[in-house]
């Protein structure tokens, strides 16, 4: 049976607690981890290619996309809006 890839994404400054634990969440469950692998970029291997280039081949191969917005999810100044 083939498994679906989730690609799961957020600033890669903030939220890494938050995207390890929906991994995690994904692999404890019986059901979901018999139908669901699951990429987080900070767990690649380096490789040769650029980081861009890693990074878009992997959503392009995933099934699903899983974006983990923080507060500074839009705000590449650092200025905070609130």
């Amino acid at each position: 049976m083939k498994k679906y890839q989730i690609f799961i994404s957020a600033v890669q400054k903030e939220l890494k607690a938050e995207r390890r634990a929906v991994k995690d969440f994904i692999f404890g469950d019986v059901l979901l981890s018999e139908y669901f692998d699951v990429f987080l970029f900070e767990d690649a291997s380096a490789k040769s290619k650029s980081a861009e280039k890693a990074y878009l081949d992997e959503v392009g191969d995933s099934d699903v996309y899983i974006g983990i917005l923080g507060r500074n999810a839009y705000y590449e100044t650092g200025d905070d809006p609130l």
